[in-house]
């Protein structure tokens, strides 16, 4: 049986305090999951949602986000499902707190696996080269993308809501 060496304890604790730091940032009361590869097809098996995706690096995201909040402030049960794209743990508790700001809506909440974005971008739609915000209406076993910004109007008609 080896000894650990004392001198070498330090070094040890330096390993073991790393390994810790580089954990995912999500929290026990978090309010994603991680999607994986796994996940994808359940995601797009509930029908007749609309499946939004995101990321902290996008202006227009935010745009789209504020623009959703506002709506379900009025409609809190949508059928909605919203993925931030960022797949950096550093960067989950950003995610985090855009998810909080939705909290006490019925949405379903992801974020990319940490690495994972070419693999998920590619397992969501084999002709989505990334550009964001990515939307998708699926209905029973059809699934229709749009990428850019969604006007109010828009989900407006597509959830059946009345005008302003």
């Amino acid at each position: 049986m080896k000894r650990i060496l004392p001198s070498s304890i330090p070094y040890l604790l330096l390993l073991i305090g790393s390994a810790l730091i580089s954990l995912p940032a999500l929290s026990a009361d978090k309010a994603a999951d991680q999607l994986t590869i796994e996940k994808v097809a359940g995601v797009f098996q509930e029908q007749n949602r609309l499946v939004m995706l995101w990321s902290v690096d996008c202006p227009p995201c935010y745009q789209e986000l504020a623009m959703l909040e506002r709506l379900l402030s009025s409609y809190p049960g949508l059928p909605i499902s919203l993925i931030s794209t960022d797949d950096d743990s550093d960067r989950y508790e950003e995610v985090e707190d855009q998810y909080k700001r939705l909290h006490g809506n019925k949405l379903t909440t992801w974020v990319f696996a940490d690495g994972m974005a070419p693999q998920l971008r590619y397992a969501i739609d084999k002709t989505w080269s990334g550009v964001l915000p990515r939307s998708y209406v699926v209905k029973g076993t059809n699934r229709v993308g749009h990428s850019g910004v969604l006007k109010e109007i828009d989900l407006r008609q597509l959830f059946h809501l009345p005008e302003n």
